[in-house]
């Protein structure tokens, strides 16, 4: 198995190509809810896609109620960040699919306190005519935390 650079080594296996496809589409992702370009977060999840959120709250399904969910979360807390660090993409032998594990972090503010969570997440990748799309992802938080800011 090698090792390939994207944001940090990630283990590949499978179609390195692809991989990398998925790995660069990740970071796109992560630099679209960055710049809230709803649009970019948009065109790289399925449209049937579920987000699984990390902490025991509802179901996320559907492109469009997740994009709905993002801003609604952007609303309430201007500063929060999320970012997605993959350690690892398979891709599947008949590239039609892969799967992501990785660790994830999200940071907000909120009356003056500072939270900080993070924790594991899988995301199923699938491969459709205008590129690798997110089928679903699963986030499990680990770790919380909350400070003054």
């Amino acid at each position: 198995m090698r090792k390939a650079k994207s944001g940090g080594d990630v283990q590949m296996t499978g179609d390195r190509t692809a991989a990398r496809e998925i790995a660069a589409a990740r970071a796109a992702f992560n630099q679209a809810l960055a710049d809230r370009d709803y649009g970019a977060v948009e065109a790289v999840l399925c449209a049937d896609c579920t987000l699984t959120p990390g902490d025991d709250a509802a179901l996320i399904d559907g492109r469009e109620a997740q994009i709905e969910a993002w801003r609604s979360l952007v609303s309430q807390a201007p500063d929060v960040a999320y970012v997605r660090a993959p350690r690892r993409i398979d891709v599947a032998e008949d590239g039609r699919l892969a799967a992501e594990t990785g660790r994830w972090r999200g940071a907000w503010s909120s009356d003056g306190v500072g939270m900080r969570y993070s924790g594991a997440y899988f995301a199923k990748w699938r491969f459709e005519a205008d590129g690798w799309k997110i089928a679903s992802e699963v986030f499990v938080t680990l770790s919380r935390a909350a400070g003054a800011d």
